[in-house]
């Protein structure tokens, strides 16, 4: 299974999850759904966001060019809100998981199902 079918299948096919993407900690985009437009510098950033978790919550995250509210950082996952959209990232061993909500789906499940899936990157060593 490549990385654009665990993007299709188990974040977007879901039908809880707008857009996501998975990248390196260096910001290396490994695949995301097509409508996801996320910039080289936005994927850096979240790639990166685990190193600077205070920064984030002062200065939010822009994802496709739309700046987001930073609510909550820790060690194994961001969340950022903006308007009625949203996004979480999810750090594994050796990748972030990035998920975005739009209008008419749950947060919560759009958090459940990247964490599902984040969860189990941790236990294949990924």
């Amino acid at each position: 299974m490549s990385w654009s079918d665990i993007i299709n299948n188990n974040l977007i096919g879901s039908g809880n999850v707008s857009k996501a993407a998975i990248l390196g900690f260096d910001g290396a985009i490994w695949a995301k759904s097509d409508n996801f437009n996320l910039a080289t510098e936005e994927a850096i950033a979240a790639g990166k966001a685990f190193s600077a978790l205070d920064a984030l919550l002062g200065t939010g995250l822009r994802l496709e060019g739309q700046k987001f509210l930073v609510l909550n950082a820790d060690e194994d996952r961001v969340i950022g809100k903006q308007g009625g959209s949203g996004f979480f990232i999810y750090k594994t061993t050796k990748a972030v998981i990035i998920s975005i909500y739009e209008k008419g789906l749950q947060p919560e499940m759009c958090s459940k199902t990247t964490g599902a899936l984040a969860d189990y990157f941790k236990s294949i060593g990924y």
